[in-house]
């Protein structure tokens, strides 16, 4: 039987509906996938792109949600995920990891003792795209800012054979998906808890698409959404405990 929806989730699902179909993006992907993991399993996510971009998005109750911010930096994510997968074999573990924060952690994928439960989403637009999106100061200087700020380039620069054959020398499986049909047709297997072998599956996007479906998705929620989320959460907690949190955090 169907659920009663709580005052939150009505909002969840009213402000999601009004979000248009977004470029094909870290964003797009989580839209499509956060809904799909299995339950109980784990979930890796990378700074800055992965982490906002998914936690727009709900997840499964009984899903456990991590993310190794360190210093706020790209180190330590994929380290963390493999750790994790080491200390609890029978748990599924997803990880999503920009390609600036995989390929500064990869030698973790070398651990001999990794089994079968790792599922990484490597989203490689091939620079750190923070530096490019819409909204950050360093996207006034355009393409000048992929070389001198955005760290463009490095990596293999999107290669599509440089994880491929590092992933399958590892023993790993490897997808690979640039745009959504690729993606749909790949995306049942990644979250299947039944592979014999833990994956990676690559997705290549570009820095434009990516700031477009930041900004969309901004847009779409809007300040309204906005006044609308925090009067509900007021609701929820009630005014006392709003005042006494804005005390602690300085506000």
């Amino acid at each position: 039987p169907s659920m009663k929806m709580t005052g939150i989730e009505k909002e969840y699902e009213a402000v999601l509906s009004s979000v248009p179909e977004l470029p094909f993006s870290n964003l797009w992907v989580a839209r499509r996938l956060s809904g799909a993991l299995p339950s109980g399993a784990v979930l890796h996510l990378g700074i800055l792109n992965s982490l906002r971009s998914w936690n727009f998005f709900r997840q499964d109750p009984s899903v456990k949600v991590f993310s190794n911010v360190g210093g706020f930096g790209i180190d330590g994510g994929l380290s963390s995920l493999v750790g994790s997968s080491l200390a609890s074999p029978e748990i599924l573990h997803f990880g999503v990891f920009g390609d600036l924060a995989f390929f500064y952690d990869m030698n973790s994928l070398g651990n001999r003792h990794i089994g079968k439960n790792i599922r990484i989403l490597l989203i490689n637009n091939g620079k750190g795209t923070e530096f490019r999106n819409y909204s950050h100061p360093a996207s006034m200087w355009g393409d000048d800012a992929d070389a001198y700020i955005a760290a463009s380039g490095h990596y293999g620069n999107k290669s599509h054979e440089l994880v491929s054959h590092y992933a399958q020398d590892l023993g790993l499986e490897y997808l690979s998906a640039s745009n959504a049909e690729e993606f749909n047709s790949v995306s049942e297997r990644f979250v299947s808890p039944s592979l014999s072998r833990s994956m990676v599956l690559e997705v290549f996007t570009d820095s434009e698409d990516e700031s477009r479906a930041l900004e969309m998705f901004g847009n779409a929620v809007g300040p309204d959404a906005k006044d609308k989320a925090k009067d509900l959460i007021k609701s929820v907690f009630g005014k006392d405990s709003i005042n006494r949190i804005n005390k602690l955090i300085g506000k």
